[in-house]
């Protein structure tokens, strides 16, 4: 059964009834992603994000009790997909192997889903975004990944670890950047791709 037929069924289980919310709400946050990035936040109106989806306005609020909170759905996803990359087990210690691992698994979530992380970076970008988002997600993000990644380069004896932190950090966001800024007029080869991750892995095994 694909996922379109399961949307147009009417539930006749819990199970069923959660799997068809689950895939609603997941077009809904597309949808907004991408009126986001092409529109603006500021400018996007719950209205318009309805119409978008295909749903009433009233149904809209079943799903998410207003913009912000849609936008704030929107980026803790991709948030959370980033943390599970860069700590999968949680256990409080990134290990060589876990830091080569989320470098490579970066890149290729990056260029395999490249249009939904250009929207995503996009919309992060947007100064009506910004001042929404405060002190929120993007702080529970680096309270959780720069103290982590600065142990890793601590117990692996670089003289300054919070700088490697800053730096690793800035190559990785700035290829992302470079995407936004290229892309569709110019899309980078995978074997540069493949090279520039080989030479951050090598930096810091």
């Amino acid at each position: 059964m694909t996922k379109r037929s399961v949307i147009n069924m009417s539930p006749r289980t819990q199970e069923q009834f959660e799997e068809i919310r689950g895939l609603r709400r997941q077009q809904i946050m597309g949808t907004a992603l991408g009126l986001f990035a092409s529109e603006g936040y500021e400018k996007c109106t719950v209205s318009l994000l309805a119409d978008r989806a295909g749903i009433s306005k009233g149904l809209m609020y079943n799903y998410f009790k207003s913009k912000e909170a849609l936008l704030s759905a929107i980026i803790d996803e991709g948030l959370k997909e980033i943390l599970d990359m860069f700590h999968p087990n949680h256990d409080g210690v990134i290990t060589t192997a876990e830091l080569e691992s989320f470098i490579r698994r970066v890149f290729t979530v990056m260029r395999g889903n490249m249009d939904f992380w250009i929207l995503y970076i996009s919309v992060l970008l947007q100064p009506g975004v910004r001042e929404m988002l405060g002190k929120s997600q993007m702080v529970r993000y680096l309270e959780h990944f720069a103290p982590l990644l600065t142990d890793y380069f601590r117990s692996k004896g670089f003289e300054d670890p919070g700088l490697e932190m800053l730096t690793l950090s800035a190559l990785i966001e700035g290829f992302g950047a470079l995407m936004l800024y290229a892309y569709p007029a110019m899309v980078f080869p995978d074997e540069l791709i493949e090279k520039f991750q080989n030479r951050i892995i090598e930096m810091y095994r």
